[in-house]
């Protein structure tokens, strides 16, 4: 296909290589790393979501914190998430002014592994 999309745009191979290494390099460069998210969460998020992304504790309940292990919270984006840490949402405060983007791109980083834990069924009332 594209070899096909080359020959009817004329477009040699050393125009689009430059394309596909930007490419290449601004999807890794979007990636955070969950290691410095983990530190940024117990600084700024694990006093509402617990430690563990659940939510569990006496402020979180308070609040309403989400359980960022549960199925909702794992069908948002990498983009939704980034939003309601920079913009806040509900009672969750805005963190766009505190923390810059990248920052922020290791919460996503590290939410994302939270979301591998598995949140407990919960029980039928």
């Amino acid at each position: 296909m594209l070899a096909r999309i080359m020959r009817k745009y004329k477009i040699g191979a050393m125009a689009i290589v430059p394309l596909f290494m930007f490419a290449f390099a601004h999807t890794a460069a979007a990636q955070g790393k969950a290691e410095e998210g983990q530190k940024i969460f117990d600084v700024n998020c694990a006093k509402c979501h617990g430690p563990d992304g659940s939510g569990d504790t006496p402020i979180g309940k308070a609040v309403g914190a989400k359980d960022l292990r549960a199925p909702e919270a794992l069908k948002l984006t990498d983009a939704q998430i980034f939003t309601q840490i920079d913009q806040g949402k509900n009672n969750m405060p805005p963190f766009g002014g505190t923390l810059d983007k990248a920052k922020i791109e290791d919460l996503v980083a590290y939410v994302r592994v939270l979301g591998k834990k598995k949140a407990p069924a919960k029980k039928a009332g």
